[in-house]
């Protein structure tokens, strides 16, 4: 709400980025860094109270909710409104991220609320159990993708289209049961790696996993009693439930089933999922796609769905038997969501919503499983069929899957994620560079550099560094202050690419405000960190040992009091940032992938006699820009000069970046102040 314009400030600086970053750790063990400050429960009772408090003013007063809202509305970042609707769908994941934790916590610490649905029948019913059977799909077209002029909201990640072509398949009709899935336990399926991929066994040693992390053992070591935890109770294992566990478990299990059957069985793709879907003549993309009113469980309340076989928006407490869905498939939508072998990937026409651009990108990063269909928790936009969700492979949640047997390498909605980012988007304009071959030093460049080293030391400083041939290692320190100190002084700076906030705290001394952006949530949560604490930090040595201990210290009050960081995309920067007299871009042009659309967004962005100041090397790279936006200084000057910008001062600045001990990187930016006329 705050990037949307409806607040101007947040309530406490710690606890929002806590609450924002919430517990989606990296890794399978890395949840908790001395760093972390985790909040008593009354002060985030109290936080959630004046949290709630705001919401509700600005929805009782904010003047953008005074005339009736519209569907366009619903998508326009000029608008309070879409951050509204938001917050209210970010909530409804929420809610099923809760319904996780109740099953994680002790059973005598919950109480089942008046209004949470009654468990499913199915639960303490007789099971009617059966092995894995399989039903075949005809191969065909299949369409991914939601028109952008439907008007229930989305996620940014199901706008786009890609179309895949699916060769006939065969799929289990159900997902795999926790009967099915105790077979595998039984058999010794934890206690070797055998059937494990490298990543997934690693996790099940760290945890020391032996079964299914809902299972609770009830008998004697061997004898394989378990019950079921469910969100409010514990009941004796059912065995007709689907088997809620892992990525890593679920790829094991195919594995395992594969040499017991003698097939070779995989998860389905997002592709032949949508088949199955077809095959079942249910809510498919194609008919929601011609008629938005098809995906009614959208908009169906509880009441309507008890009495059908989809397990959904809460219709239920809990999962329900995997036999109760439909035919030929069961349980494709709600109940459990299910695992693709996809990885979460964006589509072609992907675009970052201005208002959360960091809901999706930062898990195109081929760490995050694909899942699909939903659960019995899953409420609005969440149980749609146009929904495609981000999960990590070792987390736990309201999730199941099914085994396919099909073709061995089918085409997945992530084949065009070629290469993830440190920050997370891959550029669909990535291509591999294997021309050169595969190996670093066979590449021309890299021929070239060792050819110049050898026989080149004449007119090797030629260009920007003999400027500064004479310069030391010294000489190049402080690099983001030299920057900041080139803007003079104002009302409001803007440091795009902030990094973890060096510049802006040089800003701060000569401007009343200071807004920093990057694209690295890592940085953003360091500058943030830095508002009222200090920093600890080893140096890197020699053969990638650590180095000396230094202290990044914290910021002044009065310095953070004037600056604020956020996570953001330099190409698409939202309106809502306002204007500003100053806008600093070091060492981040030739890192962008649509350069131009920074630039050009410039005089919208700066007050006139405002200045900007370039300071890049210009080294650009394919795995960052596409070839054809590459910049040249005089063209970098002469489209700011279209764009009413003048230039007023160009020179060499050193940057020195230490690798370690014995090597620094001794860069030569050019820098370029500008000011609008």
């Amino acid at each position: 709400m705050r990037v949307a314009g409806a607040l101007t400030k947040g309530l406490c600086d710690d606890f929002d980025v806590l609450f924002e970053t919430g517990v989606d750790e990296m890794s399978w063990d890395d949840l908790d860094t001395p760093s972390t400050r985790w909040p008593e429960l009354q002060e985030v009772r109290e936080y959630r109270s004046k949290a709630r408090s705001l919401v509700l003013d600005v929805i009782r007063n904010h003047p953008a909710l005074d005339d009736p809202i519209t569907a366009a509305d619903a998508t326009d970042s000029k608008f309070v409104v879409w951050s509204l609707g938001m917050i209210c769908e970010h909530e409804r994941i929420h809610l099923e991220t809760s319904t996780t934790l109740m099953r994680e916590l002790p059973i005598d610490d919950v109480q089942r609320p008046v209004f949470w649905p009654p468990d499913h029948p199915s639960v303490t019913a007789a099971a009617s159990g059966g092995s894995v059977e399989m039903v075949s799909v005809h191969g065909g077209s299949v369409q991914l993708g939601k028109p952008r002029t439907h008007a229930t909201y989305s996620w940014d990640n199901e706008y786009g289209s890609r179309v895949i072509e699916a060769r006939p398949f065969q799929a289990s009709k159900t997902q795999v049961t926790n009967g099915q899935y105790l077979e595998f336990v039984k058999s010794g399926g934890y206690a070797s790696p055998d059937h494990w991929s490298e990543d997934g066994w690693a996790w099940r040693s760290f945890r020391n996993t032996k079964w299914p992390h809902f299972w609770e053992r009830t008998g004697p070591q061997g004898v394989h009693e378990y019950s079921l935890r469910l969100p409010f109770d514990e009941v004796p294992l059912p065995l007709d439930l689907p088997a809620e566990v892992n990525k890593h478990e679920a790829h094991a299990y195919a594995s395992w089933l594969s040499s017991e059957t003698n097939q070779s069985l995989r998860l389905p793709t997002e592709a032949e999922y949508h088949l199955m879907l077809e095959a079942n003549d249910e809510c498919t993309l194609a008919k929601a796609r011609e008629n938005e009113a098809v995906d009614d469980v959208v908009t169906k309340g509880a009441r309507e769905l008890s009495g059908t076989p989809l397990n959904a928006n809460l219709a239920w407490g809990s999962p329900s038997s995997v036999y109760d869905g439909q035919a030929p498939f069961s349980g494709l939508r709600g109940n459990s969501w299910e695992y693709c072998e996809d990885w979460f990937a964006a589509l072609p026409g992907y675009e970052t919503h201005p208002l959360y651009e960091d809901f999706s990108t930062p898990c195109f990063d081929g760490q995050h499983a694909l899942i699909l269909g939903g659960s019995f928790a899953s409420t609005g936009n969440e149980a749609s069929v146009f929904s495609r969700f981000h999960f990590r492979p070792h987390f736990h949640n309201l999730l199941s899957f099914r085994v396919v047997s099909g073709e061995e390498n089918p085409e997945l909605s992530s084949h065009d994620a070629a290469k993830p980012w440190a920050a997370g988007w891959v550029p669909p304009q990535y291509k591999k560079l294997s021309e050169e071959g595969s190996h670093k030093y066979e590449s021309a460049a890299q021929l070239a550099a060792y050819l110049d080293l050898h026989y080149g030391s004449e007119g090797a400083l030629e260009g920007p560094a003999s400027q500064l041939a004479s310069l030391s290692l010294q000489d190049a320190l402080d690099f983001p202050q030299r920057c900041a100190a080139k803007l003079g002084s104002g009302k409001r700076a803007l440091d795009v690419g902030c990094a973890v906030g060096g510049s802006c705290k040089a800003l701060a001394s000569s401007f009343d405000e200071v807004v920093g952006i990057d694209y690295a949530q890592g940085f953003i949560d360091a500058a943030n960190a830095l508002k009222t604490n200090d920093l600890n930090y080893a140096r890197s040595g020699e053969a990638s040992l650590p180095g000396a201990q230094c202290l990044a210290e914290a910021f002044s009050p009065a310095e953070a009091a004037k600056l604020t960081f956020m996570k953001g995309d330099a190409c698409n920067l939202p309106e809502s940032l306002g204007t500003f007299d100053a806008v600093l871009a070091a060492n981040l042009l030739c890192r962008l992938q649509e350069p131009l659309a920074f630039i050009d967004r410039l005089p919208s962005l700066v007050n006139a006699g405002g200045r900007v100041f370039f300071a890049s090397p210009f080294s650009w790279m394919p795995e960052y820009t596409p070839p054809e936006k590459w910049l040249t200084p005089e063209q970098l000057a002469e489209r700011m000069g279209e764009n009413g910008f003048l230039l007023e001062e160009a020179g060499p600045e050193a940057v020195v970046i230490r690798d370690h001990a014995r090597k620094f990187q001794f860069v030569v930016s050019h820098g370029m102040l500008f000011r609008r006329s």
